[in-house]
């Protein structure tokens, strides 16, 4: 497990340096700048969350100016009340997230000096403005900052099913007075809530019950 764990890591590293390339190549536009992001979901099998999601997020910026912080909006759903999503930070973990600092360059080993903390903001983020349901990641202020340009990782629990495609502008930079929009490819929260060991049973046995009836009408 913790080498899957290692390799796993190391990959999504790897797309997101080369996810910056590709920003890099194109440069910030004038007044703004580009974000973009990678996530998985894995099913947590032991702890205070098992049996639940932990939705990990690669993005990388390459930005006007420093990022402020990092927004992922979410869909109006996840706002009801068997929805939860948590984070480390709220049961005494030291972070919920990761990136570079202001002294990294693109080139150099992506080694993580800045620390964040993530929270569910139901109503939106007014210092952009957006309405909409987001997850908020704002870093620590610990001696380092975020650069204009940087990596890094940023993480939740919950008990919502991922979905897996392209969503656009889902992903927010504030930087200075700009707000960034783009998109994250892979894991997001489908707001679909796992179902109960109860009901899961009941789904499943209802789905046999479903096929054994098609198959003996087909006979």
């Amino acid at each position: 497990m913790e080498t899957r764990k290692t390799w796993r890591t190391w990959t999504l590293r790897l797309a997101g340096c080369l996810a910056l390339g590709a920003l890099l190549a194109s440069g910030p536009p004038a007044g703004a700048g580009v974000i973009s992001g990678t996530g998985t979901a894995d099913l947590v099998q032991t702890g205070d969350y098992a049996g639940w999601y932990k939705y990990t997020y690669e993005v990388t910026w390459n930005l006007s100016k420093g990022l402020s912080h990092l927004d992922l909006v979410l869909k109006p759903g996840c706002t009801q009340d068997d929805h939860h999503i948590v984070f480390e930070t709220e049961l005494g973990g030291a972070y919920d997230g990761e990136s570079t600092g202001e002294g990294w360059d693109p080139g150099n080993p992506v080694v993580f000096t800045v620390s964040y903390e993530g929270m569910f903001e139901p109503n939106g983020d007014p210092s952009i403005p957006l309405t909409a349901p987001l997850i908020k990641w704002e870093p620590y202020d610990l001696g380092d900052e975020p650069g204009k340009t940087g990596v890094g990782q940023f993480w939740f629990y919950a008990n919502i099913l991922p979905e897996y495609s392209t969503f656009d502008n889902v992903v927010v930079a504030k930087s200075g007075q700009n707000k960034v929009f783009g998109d994250m490819t892979g894991a997001y929260p489908s707001c679909q809530v796992i179902p109960e060991p109860a009901t899961a049973v009941l789904l499943l046995g209802g789905l046999g019950l479903t096929v054994l009836s098609e198959r003996r009408r087909r006979a």
